[in-house]
């Protein structure tokens, strides 16, 4: 079987061994024939009772043999997908070198998102812009979700190639550009930015295509340039999704599974605030340094954003 199909196959067995709702109304029905022995006069009580526990007992017996089945078989499943996996892991660099000029990153190094997931993500990035904290956008390509950012003050905006910064810098008023701040990105590092001076720092579609060792190099890079409190949110290709797992299979993204994710960012010293997935395969992390985000400002300098 492709790895996409086991991801599949291993993410629907899991979803047959969750019987939480089912253990729960078991719970129920075991309190309500209880509750039935009291109606009925001291003859029948004791074998109500009685009937209603064994009963119980015969259902969760018979239920645990047929759930370790099944993990029995997902612990096989399991396996196969980290024998696969392993050439993913070691591709992941490669893939990171592919496609590289700006141009075909335009036209190649797309992101199909769901329909109503932009609006959710653009709702999001508003819930942690402001004109309190400044904001950092890693790998801003074209400015498609700069615009997205302008109320944090300032913006910077980075990327790994100058000509993404200027077409980013010129959709902006000579006057917003003024307050725009631009970094290269080299070699993976973003050198002199101010440390714990962002209160968000947001990602889209620029880590999707990283392995797990750069994208953990850029979350301890983020601790430092974070203010206590502040936010990182990036998307990436999640491989414990079926969708995802075939697009690294392709080697369009690069495979980095959230169970692996998360517990990487969380030993690193981030909490995770959410990490939704919108099948097929648009996913994202907020991730969030602790510590309580605060400001001096007492307002924002006053002025309109404009477009060209």
């Amino acid at each position: 079987m492709k790895l996409h199909e086991l991801v599949l196959l291993r993410n629907e067995l899991q979803k047959a061994i969750e019987l939480s709702t089912i253990k729960l109304e078991l719970e129920k029905n075991k309190a309500s024939l209880q509750s039935m022995a009291t109606l009925g006069n001291e003859k029948y009580q004791q074998q109500i009772t009685n009937a209603a526990a064994e009963l119980h007992n015969k259902i969760f017996t018979n239920l645990d043999q047929d759930l370790a089945s099944i993990q029995h078989i997902i612990d096989q499943v399991d396996h196969e997908i980290d024998v696969k996996t392993k050439k993913f892991f070691e591709k992941n660099y490669q893939t990171e070198y592919t496609h590289t000029s700006p141009g075909i990153i335009r036209d190649i190094k797309r992101m199909a998102m769901v329909e109503g997931s932009d609006t959710t993500l653009i709702n999001r990035i508003r819930l942690y812009s402001g004109w309190k904290y400044p904001a950092l956008e890693i790998g801003c390509r074209d400015g498609e979700w700069t615009k997205h950012l302008v109320s944090s003050d300032p913006l910077y905006v980075s990327d790994m190639h100058q000509e993404f910064l200027d077409n980013t810098n010129n959709q902006f008023t000579p006057e917003y550009q003024a307050r725009l701040r631009k970094y290269l990105i080299v070699d993976y590092k973003i050198n002199q930015l101010p440390a714990n001076q962002f209160g968000f720092i947001f990602s889209y579609n620029f880590f999707n295509y990283l392995s797990l060792d750069s994208i953990k190099q850029f979350l301890i890079q983020s601790l430092t340039w974070l203010k206590p409190g502040g936010i990182i949110l990036f998307t990436y290709n999640n491989g414990d999704l079926s969708a995802s797992a075939g697009l690294s299979e392709s080697y369009f993204m690069t495979y980095v599974p959230k169970s692996m994710l998360l517990p990487l960012a969380e030993s690193l010293g981030f909490e995770v605030v959410d990490a939704p997935d919108f099948l097929p395969s648009t996913s994202w992390v907020e991730l969030k340094k602790p510590g309580t985000l605060s400001t001096v400002k007492a307002h924002q300098v006053l002025g309109e954003i404009k477009y060209r």
